[in-house]
């Protein structure tokens, strides 16, 4: 009996139940964290590895359709509530004239970018459907990318552990809560930065 076990907690049932809704949030807000434990998660037979991609896949496109629309209708107003963001958009600004196709195809790829790029594209006169069409292009090439990275990490992982395979239960907890401490101390982080 482990820890999880002997306090009630049934983790695999846990994970089967919502490890979609904790990968469809977590890639709406952040991402590649989140989906590398999904497909963690899928090989080991806890979810599906096709349906963590669909949620990821349609969690990510979401969050920066938000962020795209959050640039369209309150652009400046929002960029004077989180200054940090506004000093990344005026970065990419001058880009997103050349290149706003890869900007928004790659943006999720760009390190501490991830929500300026949309908001900078929705307050640019980038077309809204552009961005539609494009972002889901964006979104299904960093899924299989990253959701494939995770699930070889599986893999990998599985092989390593194999002769500890009745822990199973523990290691995919403590890599779960690993990812969500992650996760949990960079939103913290950010807010005590911003001052609130």
């Amino acid at each position: 009996m482990n820890f999880l076990t002997s306090l009630g907690f049934n983790l695999p049932e846990l994970i089967r139940e919502y490890g979609y809704l904790f990968v469809f949030v977590g890639t709406m807000l952040e991402g590649e964290t989140v989906l590398v434990l999904g497909m963690i998660a899928a090989h080991q037979g806890l979810l599906d590895a096709r349906l963590v991609g669909l949620v990821a896949l349609v969690g990510t496109y979401i969050g920066d359709l938000g962020y795209y629309l959050i640039g369209l209708r309150f652009g400046r107003a929002f960029l004077d509530r989180f200054p940090k963001v506004d000093a990344k958009v005026q970065r990419i600004k001058g880009w997103i004239v050349k290149y706003d196709i890869a900007i928004i195809i790659v943006n999720r790829f760009l390190y501490g970018f991830r929500i300026a790029a949309p908001v900078a594209l929705g307050m640019s006169a980038v077309p809204a459907w552009r961005f539609l069409v494009f972002n889901i292009v964006g979104a299904a090439i960093w899924t299989l990318v990253i959701g494939g990275a995770g699930y070889l990490f599986g893999s990998a992982l599985e092989a390593l552990l194999e002769d500890v395979r009745w822990h199973d239960q523990i290691i995919v907890g403590l890599v779960l809560l690993l990812g969500v401490g992650l996760w949990v101390g960079r939103y913290i982080a950010r807010r005590v930065m911003r001052g609130g």
